[in-house]
């Protein structure tokens, strides 16, 4: 009874969740009390005040050329080099959104070094969805009270809250499934309205090679040029929408404020292990190099993103992400090469591969995935296994699923040598969320998983941003990216891609070989009815296993000639030494499957 009335009083403390206009006003003295606005010195007008940017050199000529520019940025520490190099160079303003962010080594040191931005005289906008981020009250009142320069917002904030508890969660879901669900996973960083980037990334250590358990092998796009402007225009949609809530207002972080209960923002100071990083971001050539060098100058580059939630009532006319994907995969002829952390696919958009296959036949369908021993999402590995019969079969897609020890782990991760004498001597990224147990054997190195979304079409037609193609993406989530026009930086991207599919780096998922043709018609038939149910999937045999090439063997696709020849069963889930972690996913894909689009 107690806990009936507990989350009854907690359901009407949400509805009434807006800050009372005494305590806003009240905050907002504070605020104008405290906040510096004192700069280090006068930007953009003096030169000392910043670093010289070859990147910002770039977007400027980009600019006044009318020219595009795009650079792959595919390995961790490269992309933290390039945020923290344009958060020194800026002169005039920095938008950063973001999904996620934990106060771990590399998280700590991005903040720093906006919040050192704001002091010199730079404009910085932080915008983050509350869910997934931080909920430190003491450490969100100081950003708050940092800087007049310096503002930070979130989104969608549950209740009203900075922080949630596993009862305000509860309660929120009760109450509002559908506008909890809704969630901000945009990704972008914008620099003088000259540079950006955009794509997979969120903002923690294990985004940029610094976790020794576990590591995301993640793509992002440098983007010089017109298009950073229109990334700007994004955000400031966001930054402006009625979902969005400034730190300060927040019921929990504006209690703290009136009450003067807090401290200032402590002092940062980087780490051993990231201070060769910091040598370099200042290096002209270096960064020249990295960043610049690389860049390829394309035909074409086009920016999506949602509006926010809310905001479709507001008489924008907007295409939605998923729209601009699909129109741009429908005029798939010969090729699509999709890679994404996790493959689950909407019914809309199984229906676009169903009719690419039929007015297609000889199209080639490449999904490049985790398999359940790299992923860190076992709920939606889960509905990979469900219908991965339907991917392989009726879709007609080469299904390659991610090694958690792939051979290659150095070359997608230089720091990898570094990672396993950290890892020996303890080190680690704090109190962050754990993404679970680790279901395979441990090894020195960390475990990676795949966390990019990118495709490729005919060749010619590329994608790069925060998409996992999945329904979340479609139904809950708002997303952005960039579809680019060239044929030479789809090569670059393309390459990149099949890179991770290499024998070594990926297993292939793929159907078993041809039984008696009346038992495996009867089995196919009966699993294909058990699959569409969205509970009591229990049929237990699946038509599908997953292959490792056989040493000395020719890599083959699965529909060669041949392939049985060269390939060897490992079972559903290689690797996986937990028996509940294969148990769980078993559960799920049999009877959750309703719960496809939420999880």
């Amino acid at each position: 009874m107690k806990i009936i009335l507990f989350l009854l009083a907690l359901l009407m403390v949400g509805c009434a969740a807006q800050v009372q206009p005494e305590l806003k006003q009240a905050v907002d003295e504070k605020l104008a009390q405290r906040r510096s606005t004192e700069v280090d010195c006068e930007m953009p007008k003096d030169p000392l005040c910043t670093i010289r940017s070859p990147l910002l050199e770039l977007g400027r000529s980009a600019v006044l050329q009318d020219l595009h520019y795009a650079a792959l940025l595919d390995i961790g520490e490269d992309s933290l080099k390039a945020r923290l190099h344009l958060i020194r160079a800026a002169k005039q303003r920095i938008e950063f959104q973001n999904f996620l962010f934990r106060r771990d080594q590399t998280g700590g040191l991005i903040m720093h070094e906006l919040v050192q931005a704001a002091k010199r005289g730079v404009r910085v906008r932080i915008l983050f969805d509350q869910l997934f981020t931080i909920s430190e009250l003491d450490y969100l009142v100081s950003l708050a009270l940092e800087h007049s320069n310096f503002e930070v917002r979130l989104y969608n904030p549950v209740f009203n809250k900075a922080k949630t508890s596993k009862y305000s969660m509860f309660g929120s879901v009760t109450c509002c499934f559908k506008k909890t669900n809704q969630r901000m996973h945009n990704k972008l960083q914008v620099v003088d309205d000259v540079v950006g980037m955009v794509g997979g990334r969120n903002i923690a250590d294990r985004y940029f090679d610094f976790d020794t358990d576990y590591d995301f092998k993640d793509r992002e796009a440098l983007i010089y040029g017109q298009v950073a402007r229109e990334m700007r225009s994004s955000f400031e949609l966001f930054w402006d929408s009625k979902t969005t809530a400034e730190i300060g207002h927040l019921r929990d972080v504006a209690s703290v404020i009136v009450r003067d209960d807090f401290s200032s923002l402590p002092q940062f100071e980087a780490t051993e292990r990231l201070q060769p990083l910091l040598k370099v971001i200042e290096d002209w050539q270096v960064m020249d190099s990295l960043f610049v060098k690389t860049a390829h100058q394309v035909d074409s580059i086009k920016y999506f993103y949602d509006l926010p939630h809310g905001n479709d009532d507001e008489g924008l006319s907007h295409e939605n992400t998923t729209d601009g994907l699909h129109l741009a995969l429908a005029g798939a002829e010969n090729s699509v090469v999709i890679q994404s952390p996790y493959l689950v696919l909407s019914k809309r958009s199984r229906k676009l591969f169903k009719a690419l296959r039929k007015d297609h036949p000889d199209i080639k369908l490449l999904f490049s995935t985790n398999s359940l021993a790299a992923t860190d999402a076992f709920s939606a590995y889960s509905f990979t296994h469900k219908h991965k019969k339907h991917y392989i079969k009726t879709l007609g897609f080469d299904v390659y699923e991610f090694r958690p020890y792939a051979a290659d782990a150095a070359e997608f991760i230089p720091r990898m040598p570094l990672l396993i004498i950290e890892k020996k001597r303890g080190v680690t990224s704090g109190l962050v969320p754990a993404i679970g147990a680790n279901p395979t054997l441990e090894m020195p190195g960390p475990r990676i998983g795949l966390h990019a979304k990118s495709f490729v079409i005919d060749g010619l037609v590329s994608m790069v941003g925060s998409h996992n193609m999945d329904p979340r993406g479609e139904g809950f989530n708002t997303e952005n990216g960039i579809i680019i026009y060239d044929q030479a930086f789809a090569q670059e991207l393309e390459n990149s891609i099949r890179k991770d599919i290499e024998p070594d780096n990926s297993w292939v998922a793929a159907m078993k070989p041809p039984g008696l043709p009346i038992l495996s018609s009867i089995n196919g038939m009966i699993e294909s009815v058990s699959r569409a149910l969205p509970i009591f999937d229990i049929w237990p045999h699946r038509s599908t296993t997953v292959y490792e090439l056989i040493p000395g063997a020719t890599p083959l696709p699965p529909s060669a000639e041949g392939f049985y020849e060269n390939y060897r069963p490992l079972g559903s889930f290689p690797d996986v030494i937990s028996h509940q972690r294969r148990w769980q996913v078993i559960f799920i894909s049999s009877f959750l499957g309703f719960m496809t689009p939420v999880l």
